[in-house]
């Protein structure tokens, strides 16, 4: 080999390494732009990116009752409120990683500030999941979930939100 086609070679593997670290760097930059800071899930705009194309599948909306009020009268404040996010997000991880549901049949989000959504594959796994949503209470007892489910998350949204007011109905003795 002569020495213009060794020069020529280190050039080339140069550059693809290059290549190569330009494209993590980007896929790095693109996973932190689509993560929520706080919590570590997917934020809206993630979520969005990876569930546009999917035409099956099942949406679960989940909303934090209580969490504004709680959150005003604790003397913490907004550290309190994160806390009770983190504490959310936490257990989403934990009752979405078990049973017959894999990393890979969900994606999970914070999708505003209260609010988390779930695309789940299977409608049994979904059921299941808002099962423990609808169930879960904050460590100190302050602030609990709604969750609704569709294939949409239109549908999922208003399901949450009819959950949420059937919940305050029947703690209004109505």
């Amino acid at each position: 080999m002569t020495h213009d086609e060794e020069l020529t070679q280190t050039l080339f593997r140069s550059m693809r390494n290059r290549l190569r670290d330009a494209e993590d760097a980007k896929d790095a930059f693109m996973l932190q732009a689509d993560t929520d800071k706080l919590t570590g899930l997917f934020n809206r705009r993630g979520f969005e990116r990876r569930t546009e194309h999917r035409d099956w599948g099942w949406f679960l909306v989940a909303d934090l009752d209580n969490f504004k009020p709680a959150q005003d009268a604790h003397p913490e404040g907004h550290v309190y409120g994160d806390r009770i996010l983190r504490e959310f997000a936490d257990f989403l991880i934990a009752n979405t990683r078990q049973g017959e549901l894999r990393v890979s049949d969900m994606l999970i989000a914070r999708t505003g500030g209260d609010e988390f959504t779930i695309w789940c594959e299977t409608r049994a796994g979904a059921r299941r999941i808002r099962g423990a949503i609808r169930e879960w209470t904050s460590q100190d007892g302050r602030v609990r979930s709604s969750a609704g489910l569709g294939q949409d998350q239109a549908a999922a949204d208003n399901a949450c939100y009819m959950n949420k007011e059937n919940r305050r109905s029947s703690a209004n003795g109505d």
